[in-house]
């Protein structure tokens, strides 16, 4: 095995990177783009149906598979990409933690 040369030190980690909040903007972006797609997909995949005559009472939906499966493929996106959206935001605005004093 070899051993590392002591020349050159590892760079410290940035203490916040701002970038990560025009990425966190974005994914909201598309958070919302997802969130309207499923409303709309779902709408397209339920259909009421004509009730009995007899029984007006009764309420029928026929849900189309392909478009609520859609719907909830896209809401569970959605879902993933807010939670990496808020992960982005705090890793935007986190700092390094300050030194810690030492206790005589």
């Amino acid at each position: 095995m070899t051993t590392p040369e002591p020349g050159w030190p590892e760079p410290a980690p940035a203490p916040h990177r701002p970038r990560r909040a025009i990425v966190a903007a974005a994914e909201v972006v598309v958070t919302a783009a997802l969130v309207w797609l499923a409303f709309w997909l779902w709408s397209r995949g339920t259909v009421v149906g004509t009730p009995i005559p007899e029984r007006p009472d009764l309420r029928f939906e026929e849900f189309d598979g392909p478009f609520v499966a859609g719907a909830v493929a896209a809401a569970t996106l959605a879902g993933l990409v807010l939670v990496d959206a808020v992960r982005q935001v705090v890793l935007a605005v986190r700092t390094t933690p300050k030194a810690a004093v030492e206790v005589a």
